[in-house]
């Protein structure tokens, strides 16, 4: 059982993670900019991988007169869900996830954290091409092997490890740099 006073698990609402310890709020922000970085590349590309342009040179200006203040965090909510059904067009749903859809609990977190603060600093994720380059460098630990369309990462117990987040990142960074489409997910139980 988590302590109260202790951040909760990333993971935690996914059955195998109840028991684990508890992650800290780091993991959960480095989750947040894991996706807009991904969510940025994924929009420039030549050949975007999903037809969105929430992160682009205008989006700001178009959503600011909507959102205010929140306009950040709905640049990323919208990059999340179309990111989200790309990959669920490649990779199907049921017991399976990814990046951009994780178990309903730890989207909650996940969007529980994401304040005013915490999205005013994910612009330096996606101000350009290599600021979001460098934000997935600096969360990837070393090379994934990957390969073109669906890509199984392994199952859901590879998330608990502190290496988690740098394996999603390191799939998604060979990804970018080899020039295909990768859409890592773990199979779930």
């Amino acid at each position: 059982m988590t302590r109260l006073d202790s951040p909760p698990t990333l993971f935690s609402s996914y059955g195998i993670f109840a028991n684990r310890s508890a992650r800290t709020v780091n993991d959960i922000l480095e989750t947040i900019r894991l996706r807009i970085a991904v969510g940025c590349l994924g929009e420039l590309e030549s050949s975007p991988w999903w037809p969105s342009s929430f992160l682009g040179q205008h989006a700001a200006a178009f959503l600011g007169p909507v959102f205010g203040g929140r306009t950040i965090a709905a640049q990323y909510q919208g990059v999340v869900e179309a990111a989200c059904r790309a990959h669920d067009e490649k990779i199907g749903v049921g017991r399976v996830f990814h990046l951009f859809r994780l178990p309903e609990a730890t989207e909650r977190r996940i969007s529980g954290c994401l304040n005013n603060q915490v999205a005013d600093s994910l612009k330096e994720c996606f101000a350009s091409r290599e600021s979001a380059e460098r934000v997935l460098a600096s969360l990837a630990t070393g090379d994934g092997n990957v390969k073109p369309g669906p890509f199984r990462l392994g199952a859901a117990e590879a998330l608990h490890g502190p290496d988690g987040v740098a394996l999603i990142a390191a799939a998604y960074r060979s990804a970018f740099r080899a020039g295909i489409r990768c859409y890592p997910y773990f199979s779930g139980r």
